[in-house]
């Protein structure tokens, strides 16, 4: 069972605040164990509290439930033990997580509205197909006029419809999983996530969000004490696209050569503007780069945010005048006939 992204925030954030006021790690883990409201989180709580007990660090113990704290999180727990700032690495993980959240939250808040349109198109469809049909082609068949263009082609994918839809649903549901499938492939994914981010529109926002978790990733892990190249080990674990990956994979085969990272980026400009690259070779070089990140990670948050909006603003008036269109044309193909009826019968 997975655990909510907001509910991990807090319990770094509370396990930090706890340890920076002296309650024993013990103590803490056993009062944010009995708070959980995710039954995994306080599964897993139960079994840290025990290990810890038992006299494993908290990031062995955490180590148990991988996906519940991933190899990113537990890396920044153990840098924290090693150097002794654990309640400062924790709180710099509870931000991480939070501007991730929020993120995410922004993103979600901007496709509310077109799912909502798509729902109300599928519905408009269903009632028209499923419900009203079946009940006016009688009725169209008794007039005995010639039905207009529009009306015979709804009439005529109601059976259709009403024969197969259990097979359209099934082949929907295979196409879905057929992608799933391809993207379980690395090399399918790499191509997938490739035509992903030269979509257009689409394409920039897919980016965007990708630059903005690479530079919030790379400067908590940073900042928490880690060596640059393990903690590009572990940006490259937190990043979902497998091109990205694969430029990761080349900027660390170029820091072991004892190159830059900002030099290097500027060799994939497709992925990692000039913008970047550049505010990353210059923290490089004035050695600031947690804070060269730090700039960038909240640069390009704020344009996933704007770009959600767009987004969803160039989405609704879209599906806008789908719905209408198509509410339109069930309208046109019900009422025509029904008019046409009318008015061979007021000549009459």
């Amino acid at each position: 069972m997975a655990v909510p992204l907001l509910e991990k925030m807090l319990f770094a954030e509370h396990l930090s605040l706890m340890l920076k006021s002296g309650t024993p790690i013990s103590d803490s883990l056993g009062t944010l164990k009995d708070e959980a409201k995710s039954k995994a989180l306080k599964k897993a709580l139960e079994r840290v509290l025990k290990e810890i007990l038992a006299g494993r660090s908290l990031n062995q113990s955490l180590g148990f439930y991988p996906k519940i704290f991933d190899d990113f999180f537990c890396s920044i727990v153990e840098m924290g033990e090693r150097t002794g700032r654990l309640d400062e690495n924790l709180k710099f993980l509870a931000i991480k997580l939070g501007q991730e959240n929020e993120l995410r939250a922004r993103i979600r808040g901007a496709m509310i509205y077109p799912l909502i349109l798509l729902i109300v198109a599928v519905i408009i469809v269903s009632i028209v197909i499923f419900f009203l049909l079946p009940r006016i082609t009688p009725l169209f068949q008794l007039i005995g006029i010639r039905l207009p263009l529009p009306t015979r082609i709804l009439i005529s994918i109601l059976p259709f419809t009403k024969k197969y839809w259990l097979g359209i649903l099934i082949s929907i549901f295979l196409i879905f999983l057929l992608i799933k499938i391809l993207r379980s492939f690395q090399l399918t994914k790499f191509y997938l996530d490739r035509i992903s981010l030269s979509l257009p529109f689409l394409g920039n926002f897919l980016k965007n969000a990708h630059l903005a978790q690479f530079a919030r990733s790379l400067h908590t892990l940073l900042k928490s004490g880690l060596p640059i190249r393990e903690s590009l080990e572990l940006c490259r674990q937190t990043l979902q696209n497998q091109a990205y990956k694969e430029n990761l994979d080349y900027l660390i085969s170029e820091i072991e050569k004892g190159e830059k990272i900002g030099q290097t980026l500027k060799r994939i400009p497709n992925n990692f503007p000039l913008i970047f690259s550049q505010m990353v070779l210059t923290g490089e070089k004035t050695g600031n780069l947690d804070e060269a990140l730090s700039y960038l990670a909240q640069f390009y948050e704020e344009k996933v945010s704007s770009d959600s909006k767009r987004l969803s603003s160039i989405i609704e008036p879209v599906l806008i005048i789908f719905v209408g269109l198509l509410v339109g044309f069930i309208a046109f193909s019900i009422i025509t006939p029904i008019y046409q009826f009318l008015g061979q019968f007021r000549f009459r």
